[in-house]
């Protein structure tokens, strides 16, 4: 085997389900300690319910394709995913709950009928693997596309503070790692919605170079801001960086309140 061929048919694959595991797994951390002080805090439990059906739709797809470094990272996730939305949902007040038992029951029947669909009405494994790639393209693009409302946001008032740069660095690393290897393989559902994510991290970053963050005390204001728009297409939720945006507001008083 060719030494390109093994750059990008095993290390890069094999890198992006690396990233791919960590950013599941990132929300944990938040997740255990809400659970232990027993208060959902900022934690939104409405994209992990969400995140069950993504892992599980491209865990499926993976298998028919019998590609592990697509099977495993999404293997890993269903777990992940569903510790978070059952500790997340005894948190919840029952306005949340009644939302993420919807996006449940929506899964419960979407995903039955695809295997339904894929087991009776496909008997050729490429038309079952295009029915689960088209599940997870739908997803997937829905994710990405997700920041649009921040960058219109950042143009409008040339302010980059509300884009995360450790976040897009990272989507951008993992979007190019699979856009790689999908075109490698010759696996246009691998490929397409990564290279458009990869694009859009591309942009956030120039804009980030066109109008530079404005420090002070709105910048806080601005990433959480930012964090609200993205939230519910947030891989695992990374609300941790949550956390940090709100720790950085600064509180403006009243003029009729003491200091």
């Amino acid at each position: 085997m060719e030494a390109k061929s093994i750059l990008l048919e095993t290390i890069v694959p094999a890198l992006g389900a690396l990233i791919s595991t960590v950013m599941y797994a990132v929300p944990i951390k938040a997740v255990t300690r809400a659970s232990q002080n027993r208060t959902l805090g900022d934690l939104n439990p409405i994209p992990f319910s969400v995140t069950v059906a993504n892992t599980i739709i491209w865990l499926s797809y993976g298998l028919l394709r019998l590609d592990p470094f697509i099977t495993t990272p999404n293997c890993l996730g269903v777990v992940m995913a569903i510790y978070c939305t059952v500790t997340t949902y005894g948190l919840a007040d029952e306005k949340v709950r009644s939302r993420v038992r919807m996006v449940l029951c929506a899964e419960a029947v979407l995903l039955p009928v695809l295997w339904v669909v894929s087991a009776f009405a496909f008997s050729d494994v490429k038309d079952q693997q295009n029915l689960w790639g088209l599940a997870g393209n739908t997803i997937s693009l829905i994710y990405y596309g997700a920041p649009l409302s921040s960058m219109a946001e950042v143009i409008r008032t040339r302010n980059s503070a509300s884009i995360l740069l450790p976040l897009t660095m990272v989507n951008l690393t993992n979007a190019l790692l699979w856009t790689a290897y999908g075109l490698a393989v010759m696996d246009a559902y691998v490929w397409l919605p990564n290279g458009i994510g990869a694009a859009l991290s591309l942009a956030q970053l120039a804009l980030s170079m066109m109008f530079p963050a404005r420090h002070g005390s709105a910048v806080g204001s601005h990433v959480s801001s930012a964090l609200d728009h993205n939230h519910d297409a947030l891989p695992s939720g990374l609300d941790d960086l949550r956390h940090v945006a709100d720790e950085e507001r600064v509180p403006l008083k009243r003029p009729d309140e003491k200091h």
